[in-house]
């Protein structure tokens, strides 16, 4: 009896010993975004500077509206820094070759953008890449079904490549 009172005595030091290191692991960490003073807003203000550039079809207006929404909150800029210029292609392909028993069938979207930010001022290009994503639908033997469920996966796609872009451009920006 004494013996595993001892143990569990053992037991409960270890845990107040862990929890001591993660406790003051934890003081040295700092948001992933910031500026070099440790200034969070800093990053999202110069995010909020940016324009993004008009685009022509469906899926380069689902992507630069989202990246209007993450990059301002919805806003347009009065005085943009910089202008993020977009190229958006989405296609939509059939992942299998054949259908099943149900009649269903998948299908992929692809969203690739390729981007540049543009500085305004200084009349250059400042950071270009390209981002892509992708998401599933299901197509069954009803057409409408099909469409919709292919727009459903275009805005889906549209949405997670442009988060991508926002965080790449957030991490370009604070380098």
């Amino acid at each position: 009896m004494k013996m595993m009172k001892l143990q569990v005595l053992q037991f409960h030091k270890l845990i107040i010993a862990c929890s001591a290191g993660f406790i003051l692991m934890l003081s040295a960490c700092q948001p992933l975004y910031t500026s070099p003073n440790g200034d969070v807003g800093a990053s999202n203000t110069a995010l909020s500077l940016i324009s993004v550039a008009h685009v022509d079809t469906r899926s380069g207006q689902q992507v630069r509206n989202r990246l209007i929404f993450l990059l301002s909150n919805g806003t347009t800029p009065l005085n943009p820094t910089f202008e993020l210029r977009i190229r958006v292609s989405s296609n939509a392909s059939t992942s299998a070759s054949r259908i099943d028993a149900t009649g269903k069938t998948a299908g992929i979207v692809l969203t690739t953008v390729s981007y540049e930010l543009y500085d305004i001022s200084k009349k250059n290009i400042v950071y270009r890449g390209t981002r892509s994503a992708s998401a599933s639908y299901d197509q069954t033997s009803q057409s409408f079904a099909n469409e919709r469920a292919k727009r459903d996966a275009e805005n889906r796609s549209a949405k997670a490549v442009a988060e991508q872009i926002r965080f790449a451009i957030a991490a370009d920006l604070n380098n």
